[in-house]
């Protein structure tokens, strides 16, 4: 049966049988009972639920995600939680494994990520076939320039790679046809305030590393 849950703000306190400790692990979490249970909680009810999805930022001021199902693969179950605590994050993946959920892999102190400007995207960004993570940490003003973290998801191991080259890409659109990743710039007017203008990059997978490829100035309009 098909679940989803959207709530603002819950706090839940009570427990299933099994114990906490095997299933979050502290990593940047603080020591905060309501932020640990509330994950517990999460999980041990999206064992019985096709997609869960929560998120609250009243739970000690820290901001939580939580999403559940066939999220990075059409075969398997995962559980992804993000935590958000004075602008760092963490991010956990889940899967399950003889009826209960075990952790994949973490990846904590992803820093300077503005709420008011926080999203999580999944897509193929390698182009291999496996669903990956993009976390937006931040977005400008006037022409928006959004940026991230682009974690990459091994699809054998489902382990993280984070891709430190793709902090500062701006506005990433994925390319399938040609396998490539574009990203813009802002550049506002020339010299002969003409404009205004951003220069967009075209970038390839070289090696495991996004390669900028080519580049273009072009017109915009707001």
């Amino acid at each position: 049966m098909k679940k989803i849950i959207l709530v603002n703000t819950l706090l839940l306190s009570s427990l299933f049988a099994f114990a906490q400790k095997n299933i979050v692990a502290q990593d940047t979490i603080p020591k905060t009972s309501n932020v640990l249970d509330t994950i517990t909680e999460l999980l041990n009810e999206a064992l019985y639920s096709d997609t869960m999805e929560f998120f609250d930022f009243d739970i000690d001021n820290i901001f939580l995600l939580f999403k559940s199902g066939y999220i990075i693969s059409k075969s398997e179950k995962n559980a992804i939680v993000v935590i958000v605590n004075d602008m760092t994050g963490l991010l956990k993946l889940y899967s399950i494994q003889n009826n209960n959920w075990q952790l994949t892999d973490s990846m904590s102190n992803l820093e300077n990520i503005y709420l008011v400007n926080f999203d999580i995207i999944f897509d193929d960004y390698n182009f291999d076939g496996q669903t990956d993570i993009f976390l937006r940490a931040s977005a400008s003003n006037g022409y928006s320039i959004s940026r991230g973290y682009l974690i990459i998801i091994d699809p054998k191991t489902k382990k993280f790679e984070l891709h430190k080259e793709a902090r500062e890409l701006g506005n990433m659109t994925l390319d399938p046809k040609t396998k490539t990743i574009k990203s813009e710039e802002w550049n506002g007017w020339n010299d002969r305030g003409v404009g205004p203008y951003a220069t967009v990059f075209t970038h390839k997978w070289k090696n495991g590393k996004l390669k900028t490829i080519s580049k273009k100035n072009v017109a915009i309009r707001f």
